[in-house]
């Protein structure tokens, strides 16, 4: 780390006033990655100053009630009297001298014969008014410093101001204006740092990065701020999934906030392209429990997702499977086809005292009932991995008529007719799993749950009934387009946990303590209108993004 302890402090509060600044327009001027080294560990980049000041601020109105909402609303007031005004009033940022429309970025990177445990950090700020932003970190210099000491070192054709404490001593922090930006450091290597960056040629910046580039088309325009994490970066190391870089991304207002990641995919992109096909879920979601509140699908290819996922599946759940003639490959990926659709829902007898990784493999109903429409490559091979799964357990399930009806576990030996589809039903505890095989849509409609759960299913997909409505027209958008995608409902799960019995938290002073911590995020989670995460491919690129949509205030809950 560079510099005294107090410096990165005052370094990382001239990074807040980055983006807190709103003026309608754009002001010419190159990116702040034109002065960050392409071999970056890595570096926050606000493309715009003045929209991402206008999305904090009112994201931080909006959850100043939240739990956790006291911190953020005491952060702001502490960083404003560090900095001597509001980072998120935007006359004070304009009277600081800051251009708010242009972007701004913090970067960390290894300096040449210095170790991975002391990297530079260079602070890029877009100059509205240089004077004012002299002042500026005059005094963040002597405030935060004690650096008091002003002087000038010109460096090639780049003047660079330095503060010390003392004559003599090396800088605590050093800046300079080039080509109307302000690269700013901290520590007794600033000077370095900051006329390294002003040197800096074009190609050997970040804005000139393949990886970069990459990362930014893939986002596009959605998102205020973007945190980039190069391939080679030691932030990487272990994380294979990542090995080719990252970007994580985010953007939000007082009506929510969107996280994105562009995981960066190089030489392994042709296997992920793997996964594109040409399922169409969104009319199966519709056709699911209206009362759930979570539901999702996914339009890949799931023999290419396989491949992907198994290698990471534990040894000890393959030799489960195995022991049981179970591929999970072969068996069950490979006889997926793409398009399928499922929905959860928190059963109504959940006791979360009775809950082990015993309990739940004997039972799974315990935690969580389903509903799940997958289509199939092969009927015939669906059926015959059901008898394995279930053997004689397979019986003819009249069609419901009417809607929903209760059927026994084992039902009688009724004489349906031939066409109708076989029923595989597993008896558990507290419910029953039960799917058919519908050879004609070729497809297996699943349900878990009470007796009869199933019928209610089948009911719908013939037309019977309500099914599954995302919250908002925004989380609509999860359900369609893309590889896949899933909607929460706040509502619907915040009443399914009021609707649990005292009991379902535990008895004595320990059910009453989880039902307290339950309790105190109930109210908050009901003022969310919708959680929604979506997955897709851009070039180069795996896009994951989730968003978090609030309530507009007064809104009935």
């Amino acid at each position: 780390m560079l510099g005294r302890a107090t410096g990165p402090s005052a370094f990382l509060a001239a990074v807040a006033a980055l983006s807190s600044c709103t003026c309608p327009g754009r002001q010419a001027g190159p990116p702040p990655e034109r002065f960050v080294p392409a071999a970056v560990e890595l570096a926050l980049v606000v493309p715009e100053a003045g929209r991402a000041a206008r999305e904090l601020a009112a994201l931080h109105a909006a959850v100043a009630g939240f739990p956790g909402g006291a911190e953020l609303v005491q952060a702001r007031g502490t960083l404003g009297a560090q900095l001597g005004f509001d980072p998120l009033d935007p006359k004070a940022l304009r009277d600081a001298g800051i251009e708010p429309r242009r972007g701004a970025a913090i970067a960390s990177y290894p300096l040449p014969g210095r170790g991975a445990a002391d990297p530079a950090r260079l602070l890029v700020l877009p100059v509205g008014d240089a004077a004012k932003l002299d002042a500026l970190f005059a005094r963040i210099a002597r405030d935060r410093l004690g650096a008091v000491q002003r002087a000038s070192d010109t460096r090639g054709t780049v003047s660079i101001t330095t503060f010390a404490t003392a004559p003599g001593a090396p800088p605590a922090l050093a800046y300079a204006v080039v080509e109307r930006t302000a690269l700013l450091a901290a520590g007794p290597l600033a000077a370095e740092v900051v006329a390294a960056a002003a040197a800096r040629p074009p190609p050997e910046s970040l804005a000139e990065a393949a990886p970069w580039k990459t990362a930014r088309r893939a986002l596009g325009d959605r998102y205020a701020a973007i945190l980039f994490v190069p391939p080679g970066s030691r932030r990487l190391a272990g994380e294979w999934a990542l090995k080719d870089g990252v970007a994580l991304a985010t953007s939000g207002g007082a009506e929510g906030v969107r996280l994105g990641a562009a995981v960066l995919l190089g030489d392994r992109e042709a296997s992920f392209r793997a996964l594109a096909a040409n399922g169409a879920a969104a009319g199966l979601v519709a056709r699911l429990d209206p009362r759930a509140p979570l539901a999702g699908r996914f339009d890949g290819d799931f023999s290419a997702l396989g491949r992907k996922l198994l290698p990471l599946l534990p040894a000890r759940e393959r030799a489960r499977l195995a022991a049981r003639g179970i591929d999970p490959q072969h068996d069950v990926l490979d006889l997926l086809a793409p398009g399928a659709a499922i929905a959860l829902s928190l059963p109504p007898s959940l006791d979360l005292a009775a809950v082990s990784e015993e309990a739940v493999r004997a039972d799974p109903l315990l935690v969580g009932h389903f509903e799940a429409v997958l289509p199939v490559r092969d009927a015939a091979a669906a059926a015959a991995l059901s008898e394995r799964i279930a053997p004689h357990r397979a019986v003819r399930a009249k069609p419901p008529r009417g809607g929903p009806r209760a059927v026994a576990a084992n039902p009688g030996p009724s004489a349906p007719a031939a066409s109708d589809p076989a029923t595989w039903r597993v008896v558990t505890p507290s419910g029953e799993i039960a799917w058919t095989v519908d050879a004609q849509a070729r497809r297996i409609v699943a349900a878990g749950g009470p007796p009869g759960a199933l019928d209610a299913l089948r009911a719908r997909l013939g037309g019977a009934g309500p099914g599954f409505e995302p919250p908002t027209q925004a989380s609509a958008a999860a359900l369609r387009g893309g590889l896949g995608g899933a909607v929460l409902d706040p509502r619907k799960l915040v009443a399914s946990v009021r609707a649990l019995p005292d009991d379902a938290f535990g008895t004595g002073p320990s059910g009453f303590v989880v039902r307290s911590v339950v309790d105190r995020f109930l109210e908050p989670a009901a003022r969310l209108a919708a959680l929604s995460a979506g997955a897709e491919l851009a070039p180069g690129a795996l896009l994951v993004s989730l968003d978090v949509e609030m309530r507009a205030p007064g809104a009935a809950p």
